[in-house]
């Protein structure tokens, strides 16, 4: 028979595995240039959303960030909207769309980040979307 303490441990993961297969899925979508950490997407802008697009890219904020290229995970409407080239007033819709999927959070008034244990159900639709297995 289990301890309490016992089953409480089937709750556990190990968030190196969980970071490992995101990135698995990520490198496919996305890069990250080693000098500047500024975020490359890897597949035609054609098959995106404009809120996978940004999504991405907020992916891309929090890997640089990780790796030390990048001071903040989050990124604003106005950064996001030089960064992929959609108007500033829809990336605040698309931004307001992410947020009510449970995607993205708000850590500060006027910024935006992705929110880590929702990375892999993302990318997965978006690979689903552009045709990657």
């Amino acid at each position: 028979m289990l301890s309490e303490k016992e089953i409480y441990k089937e709750l556990l993961i190990d968030k190196k595995q969980k970071v490992e297969s995101i990135v698995k899925k990520a490198k496919d979508l996305i890069g990250i240039d080693k000098e500047t950490g500024e975020v490359i997407i890897l597949v035609s802008r054609a098959k995106l959303r404009d809120e996978d697009l940004i999504g991405l890219h907020l992916i891309g904020k929090f890997f640089a960030s990780e790796l030390g290229l990048s001071e903040s995970s989050s990124a604003t409407a106005k950064e996001l909207s030089e960064k992929t080239g959609i108007k500033q007033t829809v990336v605040s819709a698309r931004l307001h769309d992410l947020k009510l999927m449970g995607y993205i959070r708000s850590p500060r008034r006027g910024e935006h980040e992705f929110i880590f244990p929702r990375m892999s159900e993302f990318l997965d639709s978006v690979r689903e979307r552009v045709g990657l297995p």
